[in-house]
Formats: structure tokens, C-alpha cells, sequence
């Protein structure tokens, strides 16, 4: 089984035992919310991170994707606005995830000053993979890819919503 990774933004050395309860490293809890062990980062941004997770709750321990919010912090105003913009993206995703090309959300909730969607776990590559992987797409190709993800588009803009973050390393194939 693979190293666990701890959550806590600060850890110097976040790897660990796979059965790890905390972190040998800055002592951090390893199991988010007593039920999901992250395993390994899978995306970074400017406001928190992503993370490849199991669901030790389920009898089958499925993979989950965690995104971890990290709060504004020295700006009351900006921590305050960036939890509204957390639970509305939550209620968005909740909604979003009827759909069988995007996510379910599992969980969203604040732990340890940080906030956490769990969404269900994609086995995949991105288009930015496929396309670094094999070259640019024929007129063919793009054409096919561009009808699957207008089909997607317009499913997200029924519900109301824009998606504002559309590019080849957030679509799953």
C-alpha cells in the first residue's frame, strides 16, 4: 500500500506509513473527518490543493479526490467571502453531480481552520495528458471533443451556472 500524506499545509515532510494515525513529522491528524486518508497531492493552486484519497468508511475503500480550501488569512472581509464562495461552489457541485460526466460531491465541511469537498474520483487522463502525450488533435479529434464538451456546457448552463474554469487539464477523458 502507498504512503498516506498529511493535509496540513506546513509539513515539511508530509509523506508517511500507510498506517500512520498522525503525522511523524509535524503530528497532524492523517484521517480527515475519521474517514478519508489522503494519499498523495494531486493538483495545487492558488488557494488550496487536491489531493487522491480513500473513503475508509466504505467496505470497498473507494478513491475520492479531497480539495482542500485554505482560508484568507489577516483579512477578515476576504476569509468571510471566500466561505461564502466555498459553500455556494459546494451547493453548485452537489447539484452538478447529478450528471453522469461530472463528479458526485461527497462531503463538504470545515475542519482545522480549512475547508474540504470530497468529490468522487475519475479514473482518467486530462486532455492536457492526451494531447502531451500523442500530439496535437486532427480537425477530427477536436471536433469530437469539442461536441462532448458542448453536450456537458450545456447541461451546466440548464442549471444556471457558468463554468469559469474550462481548459484541457480539468477535463477527464
Amino acid at each position: 500500500m502507498p504512503n498516506c500524506y498529511c493535509l496540513n499545509p506546513a509539513c515539511l515532510h508530509p509523506e508517511n506509513p500507510a498506517d500512520a494515525s498522525t503525522c511523524v513529522s509535524c503530528g497532524h491528524p492523517l484521517l480527515l473527518r475519521n474517514r478519508y486518508r489522503a494519499f498523495k497531492r494531486i493538483g495545487q493552486g492558488g488557494f488550496g490543493s487536491t489531493f487522491l484519497a480513500r473513503d475508509e468508511d466504505m467496505p470497498s475503500k473507494p478513491w475520492r479526490v479531497i480539495k482542500q480550501l485554505r482560508p484568507v488569512e489577516g483579512s477578515p472581509q476576504l476569509a468571510k467571502l471566500a466561505e461564502e464562495l466555498f459553500n455556494r461552489e459546494a451547493q453548485v457541485l452537489e447539484r452538478l453531480g447529478e450528471h453522469s460526466q461530472i463528479p458526485k460531491l461527497y462531503a463538504h465541511f470545515q475542519e482545522g481552520g480549512k475547508f474540504y469537498l470530497v468529490q468522487e474520483f475519475i479514473q482518467g487522463i486530462t486532455l492536457s495528458q492526451e494531447m502531451r502525450r500523442n500530439g496535437p488533435f486532427s480537425e477530427e479529434q477536436t471536433r469530437q471533443v469539442m461536441q462532448e464538451v458542448l453536450l456537458i456546457l450545456s447541461y451546466v448552463h440548464s442549471q444556471n451556472t457558468v463554468h469559469r474554469d474550462i481548459k484541457p487539464a480539468n477535463l477527464i477523458r
